[in-house]
């Protein structure tokens, strides 16, 4: 058997058995978003990981390195939430498709 029947029928075991559920929770937000002008979709994701990364950098850092066994920037967790943000935000833009 090669690899592609049995990723086949790996895929139809899940549609059978995750399919009914998502279909009923995620159908009508799809049915919302589609009446909607697509490129707002990619300007709040870029919003949301843009918010994310400003939020995280308004926190006092008494907050985000409570733990830390130093306290040198590199130890910095608003640092480190920044840059493991930016290969998603690298990602997203260069699969995006503006229209």
């Amino acid at each position: 058997m090669d690899s592609s029947s049995e990723l086949g029928w790996f895929a139809q075991f899940c549609t059978r058995l995750f399919g009914p559920a998502l279909r009923s929770v995620f159908g009508p937000v799809n049915g919302w978003l589609e009446t909607h002008y697509l490129p707002w979709a990619p300007l709040c994701a870029m919003g949301l990981f843009l918010g994310t990364m400003a939020w995280v950098w308004s926190l006092r850092s008494e907050y985000a390195n409570v733990d830390a066994p130093y306290k040198g920037f590199i130890y910095d967790l608003r640092l480190w939430t920044t840059l493991c943000l930016l290969p998603y935000i690298f990602v997203y833009l260069y699969f995006t498709k503006w229209r």
